[in-house]
């Protein structure tokens, strides 16, 4: 249904094909992150980044993203949780779970989908106050447009199913 739609839909439905995958492929990196941080749980963030980043900085030592998270990181360092790696995996099945199901136009996937990114839109908006990120601003204008996706495909759905 989701490749029909693409290849038959307006501009509209193949945004919306296209945010659901690419929410799927976010999910995914988030499980195999989340994964990944298991194995490291009582290791110090900062390793853990210096040592994912250990390519890149032979290449450059001087990468100026990593001066500046280890900057920030040096002077109270985080420690990798279990919780932080179960996040990871939790939210990564989430997005995959329900946008799997999006795809396939179940319609108790969009309400639930609505919520949950709804919130977290809320929650990107309470900390981009605090920190006047232009990235979590870009974050938040993704999710705003991946929710009037899921919004307008719920609609569509619903006027075919009461019709």
């Amino acid at each position: 249904a989701a490749i029909l739609l693409f290849m038959t839909g307006k501009v509209e439905d193949r945004f919306f094909v296209l945010s659901m995958w690419w929410r799927i492929a976010y999910g995914t990196l988030r499980i195999i992150f989340g994964f990944a941080l298991l194995k490291a749980v009582g290791s110090p963030v900062l390793e853990v980044i210096t040592n994912l980043m250990s390519f890149e900085l032979v290449e450059d030592p001087t990468d100026k993203l990593y001066g500046l998270v280890s900057q920030l990181l040096g002077q109270d360092p985080l420690y990798v949780s279990y919780f932080l790696a179960i996040y990871f995996i939790f939210w990564g099945l989430v997005d995959v779970i329900l946008s799997i199901n999006l795809l396939r136009g179940k319609i108790w996937a969009f309400p639930a989908s609505l919520l949950l990114i709804g919130g977290f839109i809320i929650y990107e908006f309470i900390r981009f106050t605090y920190t006047h990120s232009l990235i979590l601003l870009f974050i938040i204008l993704v999710d705003i447009a991946i929710f009037w996706f899921i919004e307008r495909e719920y609609k569509r759905l619903h006027r075919g199913t009461t019709a």
